[in-house]
């Protein structure tokens, strides 16, 4: 994937924490692009960059927590996450920071 200056939330049906997340953005006014690991040609377009391999799969597979965000380059899930929900200060940092 190119580095985007506007985040990618990659999020699936049912996610609890993509729902937190794309709340938290939307009143902080953060912008970004939704896209859905059920969405087939945006997941060819992963499995094709070498960073996402070496992030999410082995060599049988490849697992994928939601929500994802790429920004920047990197990809981000267990950084914005506790066991107490979304790693505000983190998001902060990361979204509103620059």
């Amino acid at each position: 994937m190119t580095e985007m200056k506007v985040p990618i939330v990659i999020t699936k049906k049912g996610c609890n924490r993509c729902h937190e997340l794309k709340e938290w953005m939307n009143k902080n006014s953060v912008k970004y692009i939704e896209k859905d690991l059920e969405d087939e040609e945006f997941v060819h377009q992963l499995v094709q960059d070498v960073n996402f391999i070496k992030t999410f799969c082995d060599k049988d597979s490849c697992v994928v927590n939601t929500p994802v965000v790429i920004y920047q380059g990197k990809y981000y899930f267990k950084e914005l996450w506790g066991i107490s929900g979304l790693r505000e200060k983190k998001a902060k940092e990361l979204f509103l920071d620059k």
